[in-house]
Protein backbone atom coordinates (compact mmCIF):
# COMPACT_ATOMS: atom_id res chain seq x y z
CA UNK A 1 0.00 0.00 0.00
CA UNK A 2 2.63 2.53 0.52
CA UNK A 3 4.07 1.92 -1.97
CA UNK A 4 1.22 2.92 -4.29
CA UNK A 5 0.75 6.15 -2.08
CA UNK A 6 4.37 7.07 -2.78
CA UNK A 7 4.01 6.37 -6.41
CA UNK A 8 0.92 8.94 -6.32
CA UNK A 9 3.11 11.58 -4.22
CA UNK A 10 5.49 11.04 -7.21
CA UNK A 11 3.12 11.84 -10.24
CA UNK A 12 1.80 15.10 -8.36
CA UNK A 13 5.41 16.39 -7.60
CA UNK A 14 6.14 15.21 -11.27
CA UNK A 15 3.18 16.87 -12.47
CA UNK A 16 3.51 20.03 -10.37
CA UNK A 17 7.33 20.77 -11.94
CA UNK A 18 6.34 19.89 -15.61
CA UNK A 19 3.04 22.44 -15.69
CA UNK A 20 5.72 24.97 -13.69
CA UNK A 21 8.18 24.12 -16.79
CA UNK A 22 5.62 24.57 -19.01
CA UNK A 23 4.24 27.88 -17.81
CA UNK A 24 7.40 29.06 -17.52
CA UNK A 25 8.05 28.41 -21.02
CA UNK A 26 4.80 30.03 -22.33
CA UNK A 27 5.46 33.08 -20.28
CA UNK A 28 8.81 33.58 -22.59
CA UNK A 29 6.91 32.96 -25.91
CA UNK A 30 3.58 34.02 -25.49
CA UNK A 31 2.84 38.30 -26.14
CA UNK A 32 -0.18 39.23 -23.44
CA UNK A 33 0.01 36.26 -20.79
CA UNK A 34 -0.90 38.06 -17.68
CA UNK A 35 -1.93 34.89 -15.46
CA UNK A 36 -0.96 31.29 -15.86
CA UNK A 37 -3.29 29.13 -13.05
CA UNK A 38 -3.30 25.54 -12.59
CA UNK A 39 -6.49 23.76 -13.10
CA UNK A 40 -6.57 21.40 -10.28
CA UNK A 41 -9.71 17.95 -10.64
CA UNK A 42 -10.27 15.72 -7.88
CA UNK A 43 -7.57 14.22 -5.73
CA UNK A 44 -8.05 10.83 -7.37
CA UNK A 45 -7.82 11.96 -10.75
CA UNK A 46 -4.55 14.11 -9.94
CA UNK A 47 -2.62 11.17 -9.13
CA UNK A 48 -3.04 9.16 -12.28
CA UNK A 49 0.04 9.52 -14.75
CA UNK A 50 -3.33 9.76 -17.68
CA UNK A 51 -4.84 13.02 -15.93
CA UNK A 52 -3.84 15.66 -18.17
CA UNK A 53 -1.89 18.97 -16.80
CA UNK A 54 -4.55 21.40 -16.96
CA UNK A 55 -3.54 25.18 -17.12
CA UNK A 56 -6.03 28.21 -17.58
CA UNK A 57 -3.97 31.40 -19.57
CA UNK A 58 -5.35 34.88 -18.93
CA UNK A 59 -4.29 36.42 -21.79
CA UNK A 60 -4.60 40.31 -22.73
CA UNK A 61 -4.12 39.70 -26.67
CA UNK A 62 -7.01 36.80 -26.82
CA UNK A 63 -10.15 36.95 -28.32
CA UNK A 64 -13.03 36.24 -25.66
CA UNK A 65 -14.30 32.91 -27.04
CA UNK A 66 -14.92 31.30 -23.64
CA UNK A 67 -14.31 28.19 -21.91
CA UNK A 68 -12.51 26.09 -24.65
CA UNK A 69 -9.83 23.33 -23.34
CA UNK A 70 -7.14 22.53 -25.89
CA UNK A 71 -6.23 18.94 -25.69
CA UNK A 72 -2.24 18.18 -26.54
CA UNK A 73 -0.61 15.04 -25.65
CA UNK A 74 2.40 14.11 -23.60
CA UNK A 75 5.77 15.02 -25.60
CA UNK A 76 8.24 13.34 -23.63
CA UNK A 77 11.33 14.22 -26.10
CA UNK A 78 10.05 17.94 -24.91
CA UNK A 79 10.15 16.76 -21.41
CA UNK A 80 6.27 16.34 -20.71
CA UNK A 81 5.63 12.95 -20.18
CA UNK A 82 1.50 13.79 -19.61
CA UNK A 83 -1.30 14.94 -21.76
CA UNK A 84 -1.57 19.07 -21.50
CA UNK A 85 -4.78 20.69 -21.74
CA UNK A 86 -4.80 24.50 -21.91
CA UNK A 87 -7.54 27.49 -21.36
CA UNK A 88 -6.76 30.31 -22.89
CA UNK A 89 -9.10 33.41 -21.69
CA UNK A 90 -9.24 36.97 -21.59
CA UNK A 91 -8.73 39.12 -18.39
CA UNK A 92 -12.58 39.96 -18.57
CA UNK A 93 -13.57 36.36 -19.07
CA UNK A 94 -11.24 35.23 -16.28
CA UNK A 95 -13.19 37.88 -13.96
CA UNK A 96 -16.17 35.88 -15.02
CA UNK A 97 -14.53 32.67 -14.07
CA UNK A 98 -13.62 34.33 -10.48
CA UNK A 99 -17.32 35.21 -10.21
CA UNK A 100 -18.67 31.88 -11.35
CA UNK A 101 -20.66 33.23 -14.11
CA UNK A 102 -18.47 31.51 -16.59
CA UNK A 103 -17.60 27.91 -15.47
CA UNK A 104 -14.77 25.46 -15.56
CA UNK A 105 -15.22 22.31 -16.70
CA UNK A 106 -17.25 19.87 -14.11
CA UNK A 107 -14.93 18.76 -11.46
CA UNK A 108 -12.54 21.47 -12.25
CA UNK A 109 -11.31 24.65 -9.93
CA UNK A 110 -8.51 27.45 -9.74
CA UNK A 111 -5.29 26.20 -8.04
CA UNK A 112 -1.72 27.97 -7.74
CA UNK A 113 -0.98 30.68 -9.82
CA UNK A 114 2.84 30.24 -11.58
CA UNK A 115 5.09 33.78 -11.11
CA UNK A 116 6.34 35.22 -13.54
CA UNK A 117 9.81 34.47 -14.80
CA UNK A 118 12.07 37.04 -13.32
CA UNK A 119 14.09 38.42 -16.55
CA UNK A 120 10.59 38.57 -17.62
CA UNK A 121 9.31 40.93 -14.97
CA UNK A 122 12.82 43.30 -14.89
CA UNK A 123 12.44 43.35 -19.03
CA UNK A 124 9.53 44.96 -18.61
Amino acid sequence: MTHSFNQALDVIDEKSEVAGQIAQKHFQVEAGLEKIIRLKGSAEAEVSPVEPIKLLEVNANTVPSGVLPVNFGPAPASGIPYPTVIIEVSPAEFLKIQAHELRLPEGWFLGEEFPRPLEESVAK
